[in-house]
């Protein structure tokens, strides 16, 4: 195992920012950026609390205490 291996740390999430569109999710993502922080940001779909029978999407914005460390060596065919 390489000295680099052994010294990882992962990235602890700081905190989830939910959001009703993605020019919300967006500005998340450039803030966080700005402070140099780590993100993961993802749709998905819940239920409309006005209509049961209808879906409505929402982003996530997972805020993290660094990027994670991607293999640059790594093919994600």
């Amino acid at each position: 195992m390489s000295q680099e291996v052994a010294e990882f740390t992962a990235p602890q999430l700081l905190t989830t920012h939910i959001v009703g569109s993605v020019a919300e999710a967006l500005e998340a993502v450039q803030a966080a950026d700005v402070l140099d922080l780590g993100v993961r940001a993802y749709n998905r779909l819940v239920p409309d609390v006005d209509d049961a029978e209808s879906l409505e999407e929402e982003w996530v914005v997972e805020v993290y205490t660094s990027a994670p460390a991607v293999d640059p060596d790594s093919d994600e065919d």
